[in-house]
């Protein structure tokens, strides 16, 4: 973490201070390779810190990369990365579960959002075909949907993508497992999926849902298909 943070920082710093007119020509091999290393540090940069509860100092941010690249460092560096690791797997975590259950319960209060025994709220929005709908976790749906943080960043979507996803409920997360069921085929329903149900208190390997972050998803239920039907074929 300590090697990704310096070498991350370090190219966004060495970004900020060119002005924001500078040449983006790629007349060769290593200026294209430079580009690419500096675009995939960026976005994994900002993806590091999108999982940060509240919004980040960014003058002290780069007044700390700056302070590192001259030497200038005003804390302890093994202090420093102590208090980092400590945050970020046990604060910030905290925190996160904190600001996902008020963002849950205020959702709750709208008028048309349901909640199960397992916690998880949703809205029909288009009930679809009640004699079409998943009753076992081996069923399979075919679906488009978009996924959402609680800023309302989006994360996921089939429709940017440009076509459905299939899958059976087994293979997801537990709130879409519960969810699928709540809706007949050619339906459309609204899930507010709490952490525990949906990546935890570890999030996503690639950062893009932090911990313990509950998520929205609004999906469309194109074909529901059962499990006797799968076995058929």
């Amino acid at each position: 973490m300590k090697k990704f943070l310096t070498i991350a920082a370090a190219a966004l710093v060495a970004l900020s201070m060119t002005s924001c007119g500078g040449s983006r020509a790629m007349k060769s091999d290593i200026d294209t390779v430079s580009y690419a290393l500096g675009t995939d540090f960026g976005m994994s940069l900002k993806r590091l810190i999108g999982q940060v509860e509240g919004e980040m100092n960014m003058d002290l941010f780069y007044a700390g990369v700056e302070d590192a690249l001259n030497d200038e460092v005003v804390l302890d560096q093994q202090e420093a990365f102590a208090f980092l690791r400590n945050y970020m797997n046990v604060t910030n975590p905290q925190k996160a579960l904190a600001a996902s259950e008020a963002y849950l319960a205020k959702i709750a209060e709208n008028e048309g959002v349901q909640k199960t025994e397992s916690g998880l709220l949703y809205e029909i929005i288009n009930e679809g075909n009640a004699e079409k709908k998943a009753a076992l976790d081996t069923d399979k749906v075919k679906v488009h949907y978009e996924g959402k943080l609680r800023n309302g960043e989006v994360f996921d979507s089939s429709y940017e993508r440009g076509e459905p996803a299939e899958f059976a409920l087994n293979q997801v997360i537990k709130g879409w497992t519960e969810g699928m069921k709540l809706v007949g085929e050619g339906g459309e329903i609204k899930l507010w999926i709490p952490a525990n149900m949906a990546y935890g208190a570890r999030g996503t390997r690639d950062g893009s849902i932090g911990p313990n972050q509950a998520i929205m998803f609004t999906v469309e239920v194109l074909e529901v298909i059962p499990t006797e039907a799968q076995e058929e074929k």
